[in-house]
This record gives C-alpha cells, sequence and structure tokens, in this order.
C-alpha cells in the first residue's frame, strides 16, 4: 500500500516540471508510505510522478517506485497489491519477461507490455495506478474494480494532476481551492460527495473500474472497463437455486479469497468486531496460519456498540494473539480535527473514530497488513434496513404498476392537503408517486425536503463538463435522486431481468461502498501506515454473490441467510446467529450529554459557518441542534454531517 500523485501538461505549450511541486505533494501524502519515497521527471514528456512506499512484499530497494521496466518504455507510480501476482508471474516468465524484483509493480509493466491496457482485466486486486507509456506518449490512470483504493484528479490550467488524496493537490500552484455547491448539495443527503465529484470545484474522483486515458495529441477519455453484472462465470439456475451448491462454492471462494489476500512479506492481521464477517474472515485465516493477530476496539462510554466479549470468544476459539483497545469521548475528540484533516472532504460517518484507533493499534503492535469485513453486509442482505425496503417493496413497485401516474400524485395531493405541516413525512409518498425508486442508498440522511429548510445556494444545477464526460447522460440536478436514477439506469442496460435487491447492490457498490465504507477504511489506516484489505470484495467473490438469488440472502425473516449457512461449522453457533450490533460510537450520547462533542459543536458553529453562510442555514442548524437536546430526539446523525463539513477547510 502506497501514496501516488502527479501531474502532466496537457497544453500545448511546455514548461519545466518543477521538482519542488512533486516534493510537495509527496509530503502531504508521507503517511501513505513512511518507508521510502521517490519522484521521476521527464521534460520531454512533460510529466512528473511521485511514489510513497509502504513495503509489504519486496522490503528491498528493488521495489523502489515510480519503477521503470528494462527497456526504459513504461514507468509506473502505482498503490495496491495484485493477489495473482505469483500466477502472473510465472506466466509472463514463461512469455521471456526477466524480473528484477519480487514485486507485483514489475508485473504490471509487464503485463502492460504484453497485453496493452487490457491487462487491468487480468488482475486480481486493489488498485489506484498511474502507468505511462513512453512509446506511445500515453498515460493511464486505474482505479480498480470495486473502488478499494482511492484516485483523485484535476484538470486546471491545461495540466492533469492526479493523487492517492486531495490534499496532495493543494500545492500545486494551478489548482484552486474553492467549494462545489453540487458536491455540498448531495454530500447532505448521502454523507459523502458521489462520485465522481468531490466537495471542491474542479477536483474529481474517478470511479470505481474506470480508467482515465491521454493520448499523444493530449486528448483525455474515460472509461469504465468493469461491471459486477457482467460476470466473467455465469452459473446456471439449476446451480442458484440449490442451497447446497451455493454454500460450497462460497465456502471455496471465501477461502481462495482470504489466502490471496494473506500474500505479504511483512505480518498479516485481522480486525476482529466479534461480527460474523470479522469472525469468518479469522477463522478462514487460522486455516491457514497457527497464529493469526486479531485487533478490537470499544468505547467505554458506548457499551451499546461493545462486542468485546464475542471478540474474546472468537479469539479463544482460534488462538489468536488478540489485542483490545478501549476509548472514550476524550480519545474520540482529541482525534476529531485530525480525522477532518486526513478525511479530505467529509466522510460523515463516526466509524471513521473506531478505525483509526484500531488501526493505530495494529501498527503500534507492528503489524501492517490487516484483513477486514467490509463489504459482506452490501452483498449478503446484512443490514436490517434492508430488509424493510425488501418488505415495503413488495407493495411499492407493485402498487406504482397498478396505478397510474395521474392518480397517485392525487393521493399524494390530497394528503398534502389535509396534512399540509407534514411535508417531510410524506416525502417517501411523493417519491412513490413520482414513480422513484423506494431505496436510494444505505445512507441517505438530509431528504430533498429536509434540505429546503438547510442549504440555501441557488446555483447548485450548473453542468460540469468533466462528470458529463465520465457519467453520460446524468442529470447535474438540485434533486439527488438523479444519482439514483443514473445507476438504476445502468442496471437495467446491464442486466434488464435484475431483482430490486440485486439494484439496491448495484447501488451501494456505486455510491455507498467505494466512497465512504471504502474511502473511510482507505483514510483511517493510512493516516496510521496499515494496509486494509477485503477479502469479501474478491471480484470473483462479488461476481458469484451478485448472482446469488434474493431468497437465499434474506430467507424466513434471516439476513445474510446464505453467507450463515455457509459458516455452519467453521464458526460457532451462536456467534453465527446472534443478533447483529454494527460497528459504530456513541455519537447520541457525545451531542446530548458529551464534555467535548456538544461544546465543540456550538463553537464551531460561531466560528466557522462563516465560510458555508451563502450555502447552509445557521438557523435551521441551531434549530437541528437544539431539538436535538429533547429526551425523546435524537439528529445525532444530522448533527454529525454539519459538524464535518463545518470543521472541513473549503476555501
Amino acid at each position: 500500500m502506497c501514496g501516488i500523485a502527479g501531474y502532466l501538461n496537457c497544453s500545448v505549450s511546455s514548461f519545466p516540471v518543477n521538482k519542488d511541486h512533486l516534493e510537495n505533494m509527496q509530503r502531504a501524502i508521507a503517511h501513505r508510505g513512511p518507508d521510502d519515497y521517490d519522484t521521476w521527471i521527464s521534460p520531454n514528456h512533460q510529466l512528473g510522478l511521485v511514489h510513497r512506499r509502504l513495503s509489504i512484499l519486496d522490503l528491498s530497494a528493488a521495489g523502489k517506485q515510480p519503477m521503470m521496466d528494462r527497456e526504459q518504455t513504461v514507468v509506473i507510480s502505482y498503490n495496491g497489491e495484485i493477489y495473482n501476482n505469483p500466477e502472473l508471474r510465472k506466466e509472463l516468465e514463461a512469455l521471456g519477461y526477466t524480473y528484477s524484483s519480487n514485486t507485483d509493480t514489475e508485473t504490471i509493466l509487464y503485463a502492460y507490455k504484453e497485453w496493452g491496457i487490457d491487462c487491468i482485466k487480468r488482475f486480481d486486486g486493489m488498485f489506484a495506478i498511474a502507468l505511462y507509456d513512453l512509446k506511445k506518449d500515453e498515460l493511464y490512470l486505474i482505479r480498480d474494480r470495486i473502488g478499494i483504493k482511492p484516485l483523485y484528479f484535476s484538470v486546471q490550467g491545461d495540466v492533469l494532476s492526479f493523487a492517492s488524496e486531495i490534499k496532495a493537490l493543494w500545492p500545486l500552484p494551478w489548482i484552486k481551492k474553492e467549494l462545489n455547491p453540487q458536491g455540498l448539495y448531495h454530500y447532505l443527503t448521502y454523507l459523502v460527495t458521489p462520485a465522481p465529484m468531490t466537495l471542491y470545484k474542479g477536483v474529481y474522483k474517478l470511479p470505481a473500474s474506470f480508467y482515465i486515458k491521454v493520448d499523444t495529441q493530449r486528448n483525455i477519455t474515460f472509461h469504465e472497463w468493469y461491471s459486477p453484472l457482467v460476470p466473467a462465470i455465469t452459473y446456471s439456475k439449476k446451480e442458484l437455486n440449490d442451497e447446497q451448491f451455493c454454500i460450497d462454492r462460497l465456502r471455496s471462494l471465501l477461502r481462495a479469497s482470504v489466502k490471496k489476500h494473506m500474500l505479504a512479506d511483512v505480518p498479516v492481521g485481522a480486525f476482529l468486531s466479534g461480527g460474523i464477517d470479522s469472525s469468518l474472515n479469522v477463522a478462514l485465516m487460522s486455516e491457514i496460519s497457527d497464529k493469526v493477530q486479531t485487533f478490537n476496539v470499544s468505547f467505554s462510554d458506548g457499551p451499546e456498540f461493545s462486542e468485546v466479549e464475542w471478540a474474546r470468544k472468537v479469539a479463544q476459539q482460534f488462538n489468536t494473539e488478540h489485542h483490545e483497545l478501549v476509548i472514550s469521548e476524550k480519545e474520540a475528540f482529541s482525534f476529531f480535527e485530525k480525522m477532518v484533516h486526513h478525511q479530505d472532504e467529509p466522510l460523515a460517518d463516526c466509524v471513521c473514530i473506531p478505525f483509526y484507533y484500531v488501526a493505530k493499534l495494529i501498527r503500534d503492535s507492528g503489524v501492517k497488513v490487516a484483513q477486514i469485513g467490509e463489504g459482506s453486509d452490501e452483498l449478503f442482505c446484512g443490514y436490517s434496513s434492508y430488509a424493510r425496503y425488501l418488505d415495503i417493496n413488495n407493495y411499492w413497485q407493485p402498487s406504482q404498476a397498478l396505478l397510474p401516474a395521474p392518480i397517485r400524485r392525487g393521493i399524494y395531493t390530497t394528503l398534502h392537503t389535509v396534512f399540509p405541516n407534514k411535508t417531510v413525512r410524506l416525502e417517501p409518498i411523493k417519491n412513490w408517486a413520482d414513480g422513484k425508486n423506494l431505496f436510494w442508498s444505505g445512507a441517505a440522511i438530509f431528504s430533498e425536503e429536509r434540505k429546503k429548510g438547510l442549504y440555501l445556494a441557488q446555483d447548485v444545477a450548473q453542468e460540469d463538463p468533466v462528470i458529463a464526460k465520465i457519467y453520460q447522460g446524468l442529470q447535474q440536478s438540485t434533486d439527488s435522486y438523479s444519482i439514483v436514477d443514473y445507476h438504476l439506469r445502468q442496471v437495467k442496460k446491464y442486466d434488464p431481468n435484475a431483482d430490486f435487491l440485486k439494484s439496491m447492490i448495484y447501488l451501494e457498490f456505486k455510491q455507498r461502498l467505494p466512497e465512504l465504507l471504502l474511502m473511510r477504511a482507505d483514510k483511517m489506516a493510512m493516516a496510521t501506515s496499515v494496509e486494509g484489505r477485503v477479502p469479501f470484495l474478491d471480484h470473483h467473490v462479488v461476481e458469484f454473490a451478485f448472482q446469488i438469488p434474493t431468497y437465499l440472502k434474506y430467507k424466513n425473516g434471516v439476513t445474510k441467510y446464505i453467507l450463515k449457512k455457509a459458516c455452519e461449522g467453521i464458526l460457532p453457533h451462536d456467534v453465527i446467529y446472534r443478533k447483529k450490533v454494527g460497528f459504530a460510537a456513541p455519537t447520541k450520547r457525545w451531542f446530548k450529554e458529551g464534555s467535548y462533542f456538544k461544546p465543540y459543536f456550538k463553537d464551531l458553529l460561531k466560528t466557522k459557518h462563516a465560510t458555508m453562510a451563502p450555502y447552509l442555514s445557521r438557523e435551521t442548524i441551531e434549530a437541528l441542534y437544539t431539538q436535538n437536546q429533547r429526551v425523546d430526539w435524537d439528529n445525532s446523525i444530522e448533527l454529525w454531517i454539519l459538524q464535518n463539513v463545518l470543521a472541513t477547510d473549503v476555501l
């Protein structure tokens, strides 16, 4: 795991590639790679590359980046891991390529030389890649299938600038730091700005499974190179309707994935919350290694979120070397502003705090790599909210199909006339009447109606030409449903017969999972120089899980049914079937009676609201804060969203 950055002059006039600019970029992301760094400059090609190294494979100087092939025709700066590197290396060596290191970086170079850009379809792994072909005079910026690794870019001043984190772009003199109103508007709904936009105008995140190509004429094009809805292996209906087949296949794929994800020349540990996902990771790791290190964090003031006893049970069951950490509101608050710095743009998920502390515990214990359970709940219908959506949709879609739009709208109009002060509560009925999808995201907070009292600006819907090129057909509007609508149209394009749950999962894989959950994992783990790995998101597992029918994921009222069946015989029965707790922080308590966050929010509103005054209503924010002090009310999620953005340096 590493950090990459660089820039390419795309203008007709040349200019010197400034080494000082590159040095400033690498310093901004030094935490991503504390073991080494280097820069590479080509004045002829008007290109500079930066690499910060966290040594995982081949700890010697032979693994240093930016790296070139022997013939000096291709150069790469790369962040990630290619788990099928041993197999690809054998194939490439058989084709005549000679290696100078034991790195997967070298494999990427030779794979590109042999198969061109289509080589990325052969990679099992997570990656953000900057690769330049000196013979063709072409640059590629590539993000992995699922979006496990981040990659940001900007096209300002006729220069294509890019980096693993936004903060590495700010030292460049042609980059302007300016708030993106559209990004802020959608952030309020989704807790993060939807790709490809960010909170900053002119700065973008490359969506998962996309690559950028810059040709010799400096034309910039965007390409989607993968979809989980188009699997490499298609299973038959007979196989997928056979519960035992699905159990056996799932076990086989997960065992293979966990084994691949243990590839490293340094110790590999595991986050262990005590839930089914992390516990299964540990169980399968223990089949390969006789001494797995496991790590758990809990809150002294959040006993309702503690799973420490379950984590201990699993650690004892599999004889791991177990480590625990207990933190309080004081520790959480002391990290908050540092958290905002590492996020770059707001990621309004309170889990960032415990995630950071468990990653720090891992690093302090001498471990550089940790497996985590991200993606399992999304793939296998693990949330109780998913079950509620499925149950409600049994009536939502049929009634939309049965009743013509004018009748549905008439029902909504009547209800709104009878209850004129219940606009927010009637919004789901309005969405139903307008023919909108029931599910928007697993994390949608401020609805369109609620934003009307909070969001003040009127210039949200300005068309961004870069976004228009990446997501062709996306309506850049003041309605956050436009994001949902775009991705649902993609579902119909790739899989016209996709059912409601598959559409839900696809939405999560294009928005919440890569840009919120995986982004928080990357940013918080890398803040401590730890590489997080996600075996549930191996693309073979993902493609199979997408094909498993809904009734095997949510069956007889049991969420994550098929995964739980696959865990039988591997995990203790009570670990598999206990009530889900979830990885969270006690923000409700912090904002009602906390010694730190409660007064901090009021002070933040006084000192930092000025920059947000044109966009966010202070009166509405104060009303939310006051309302939250009521015993019977909880606005903690909303306050956390607002606190994150108020604390962010947006100008």
